[in-house]
């Protein structure tokens, strides 16, 4: 099992969480931890494959950002529905329209953040991973500041 490189940022995820609580009603919140999840596993999924460490990143961020509303054994199913959607539609078809209901649902850190979260789960962030994390934030129109910013935020 592959070791976390660095330790997750649960004050700054629960920061965020709380954010997406006030600011976006129920059924939007839930809009967001998809696409947050989808963010995650497309991060995941830019070298090919997705290893055990990036699943195990992936679910307890979604977990903490979601503050509960989305439990552990309610991820694998939808990352099952999201994988369908990539193979579908390709990655990045998905990093688009993810990126693009981001930008709607205003709260793009949050979701690119559990991507970050899941690209630095085993070896850090490297070129493919950032790129996919570039073509999400684009889509939802970051900047590449912005997208720094929320990669060194991941670190714990």
């Amino acid at each position: 099992m592959s070791q976390p490189k660095k330790t997750l940022n649960v004050s700054y995820l629960e920061e965020q969480a709380a954010a997406v609580r006030k600011s976006l009603p129920a059924d939007n919140q839930s809009a967001l931890f998809e696409a947050a999840t989808e963010a995650g596993y497309l991060t995941a999924l830019a070298d090919g494959t997705e290893d055990e460490g990036e699943r195990e990143a992936l679910v307890k961020a979604i977990e903490i950002l979601s503050a509960g509303m989305v439990l552990e054994w309610e991820v694998e199913p939808l990352v099952e529905k999201i994988a369908e959607r990539v193979a579908k539609e390709g990655n990045d078809a998905r990093c688009a329209a993810i990126g693009k209901r981001l930008k709607e649902l205003g709260h793009a850190e949050a979701a690119l953040l559990i991507g970050a979260i899941v690209a630095h789960a085993t070896a850090g962030i490297d070129k493919k991973e950032a790129g996919v994390l570039e073509k999400i934030g684009t889509a939802a129109g970051l900047e590449k500041k912005q997208l720094a910013a929320v990669a060194k935020k991941a670190r714990g």
